[in-house]
């Protein structure tokens, strides 16, 4: 090949292909984002610009023009990994911040797989000022994501109620972005304090249902044994019969028994909320994610989960609702674990910083820090590298993560636990079944516009 030049184009090394049954061609670009479907004759003269080694102008057909746009053809010379590289790097310097605020580590419910222990009660009222105080003096911030945990946060509702006003309003004053998520088990989300934390800013929840009534509470068990099912359902039902401006994600733990009973459980949430577009579906196969009860349970292992969530994402598609995560996880650094994010931290009930929800503080180097009660944070720096250091992009030697189509999406980081844990850290699920998740992102594409 001959020096490179503004009209050479090839390849990028960074595109997945899915070919469907009719003839079409679904692409994807991981250092950009895109997501393209080309049909007809044009999917022929997709597929030769893209084969190995062509190179190609934009002049060459209509189809060229727009793979170049989308970054699947790149200019020739052109050093992509530099690129990627950069762009995760710019983590570091922009202005936004997550905040996983846990105002409570008690819980009101016992599932079977959980993992926490319940250690602390509410949040200190020094840690409640000190989060304030962290927002209210960053002139520079651009973007506050906050999201409540747990234990079940709503166990603190003043406190959700309270900071989540506070935080709305200071970043409203300073022209900052800002989001409020809560991942409640929605038995406390009332219609009286639905009525009152929506308005002051708290608009996004993920709450969970593990089947009908009876999966629902065998798996997920109140603390003194109650179960709870019908009420998280009549507050769900409340929620949609209101015009208030928010989301549900419902979100679906299931095992290989559960599993084969998804169908009667998505009729019912057809049913009730499939024509609310306010309402959507994440699915995850139960895990052993470290609590006591992990030696007694039975779950999807490996790539058989990925099959059975892809499997149960094509009929929450046909009953109406999309999976929005998937395309979200093929964005540069959507497969980011938020522990990775340099800007993202666990602020406990103490005070203490953590990186990761999962490992709390059953591992010192899950305690990056402090926060103090006028906003200032202490943080230990080797500590945080433990966690955000993981990006396979920089690395000179070929490894399974460098060579990766998919490296701008995860960089390695899907989960930096279990890199410091394991030999090897496993591929996100929708590179694991790349092919499939693109042909189900077309359908969710034909089923929003016939929506």
């Amino acid at each position: 090949m001959g020096p490179a030049t503004d009209k050479e184009f090839v390849p990028s090394r960074y595109v997945s292909l899915s070919h469907q049954a009719d003839g079409a061609l679904v692409l994807h670009c991981a250092r950009t984002g895109a997501i393209g479907t080309v049909e007809g004759e044009l999917a022929a003269d997709a597929r030769r610009a893209l084969l190995p080694d062509t190179v190609s102008r934009r002049d060459d057909s209509p189809v060229v023009s727009d793979l170049i746009d989308g970054g699947f053809l790149v200019p020739r010379g052109v050093d992509e990994r530099a690129l990627v590289t950069h762009q995760y790097a710019g983590r570091y310097v922009d202005n936004s911040l997550h905040l996983i605020v846990m105002p409570t580590e008690q819980c009101n419910f016992r599932c079977v797989y959980c993992y926490e222990e319940f250690k602390r009660p509410r949040m200190k009222p020094e840690v409640v000022e000190g989060i304030k105080n962290l927002v209210d003096g960053d002139d520079d911030l651009d973007f506050l994501a906050l999201s409540w945990f747990g234990g079940e946060p709503l166990l603190a509702s003043d406190i959700v109620l309270d900071v989540t006003g506070h935080l709305r309003r200071s970043c409203e004053a300073k022209g900052a972005g800002f989001t409020a998520l809560a991942t409640t088990n929605g038995s406390l989300l009332t219609p009286a304090y639905a009525d009152q934390v929506i308005p002051a800013g708290l608009s996004q929840f993920q709450i969970t249902l593990d089947g009908l009534a009876h999966e629902h509470d065998a798996r997920r068990v109140g603390a003194l044994g109650e179960t709870a099912f019908h009420t998280i359902w009549r507050n769900l039902l409340y929620l949609r019969s209101t015009d208030h401006d928010f989301t549900v994600m419902i979100r679906h733990n299931f095992d290989p028994e559960s599993h084969a009973r998804f169908p009667d459980f998505l009729a019912e949430l057809e049913r009730e909320f499939g024509a609310d577009e306010r309402f959507s579906m994440e699915l995850s196969a139960i895990g052993k994610w470290g609590g006591p009860n992990d030696d007694n349970l039975h779950v999807f292992e490996g790539r058989d989960a990925s099959r059975a969530v892809l499997h149960n994402k094509w009929l929450a598609l046909k009953a109406g609702f999309p999976d929005a995560i998937s395309q979200q996880k093929m964005q540069p650094n959507g497969a980011v674990c938020y522990a990775a994010n340099p800007h993202s931290f666990v602020v406990g009930p103490n005070g203490d910083l953590h990186k990761c929800t999962v490992e709390l503080d059953y591992h010192d180097r899950n305690i990056v820090g402090s926060i103090h009660r006028d906003g200032s944070l202490t943080l230990g720096w080797q500590k945080m590298a433990l966690w955000c250091e993981t990006d396979g992009s920089s690395w000179d030697a070929p490894t399974k993560c460098t060579t990766c189509y998919f490296n701008p999406s995860c960089h390695g980081a899907v989960c930096p636990k279990e890199w410091m844990d394991e030999p090897e850290c496993a591929c996100p699920n929708a590179k694991q079944s790349i092919g499939e998740t693109l042909t189900l992102i077309r359908e969710e594409s034909l089923y929003s516009r016939i929506r």
